[in-house]
């Protein structure tokens, strides 16, 4: 951690993350930017449940999997698959498109 920082952090300043994010090592960037996919899909997942008024039980049991598989991904600890993103789908009669921007 930059000198800078320390001190705001020591004075109790705000920090900019941008500049934060920008001194830290490579390596803990992409392990940051990693987490941050899975916490997306959490947030996703999670969003689309409550929408629908199911609860983390009903819907395992629509995707025919434990409500401990939907609470890892709902807490961004479980790696999501195709194959998941799919069940989660047909689960909520919904459709799942993938595409690259």
């Amino acid at each position: 951690m930059s000198k800078k920082i320390q001190e705001a952090i020591k004075r109790g300043d705000l920090i900019d993350y941008d500049e934060v994010f920008a001194n830290l090592p490579k390596r803990r960037q992409e392990a940051i930017l990693k987490r941050a996919r899975y916490i997306q899909a959490a947030i996703a997942l999670r969003r689309l449940r409550k929408a629908l008024k199911l609860s983390q039980e009903k819907l395992a049991q629509k995707m025919k999997v434990k409500r401990e598989f939907v609470s890892r991904i709902e807490r961004g600890e479980q790696n999501v698959t195709l194959e998941t993103l799919y069940k989660i789908a047909e689960a909520t009669d919904k459709e799942f498109r993938f595409s690259f921007r």
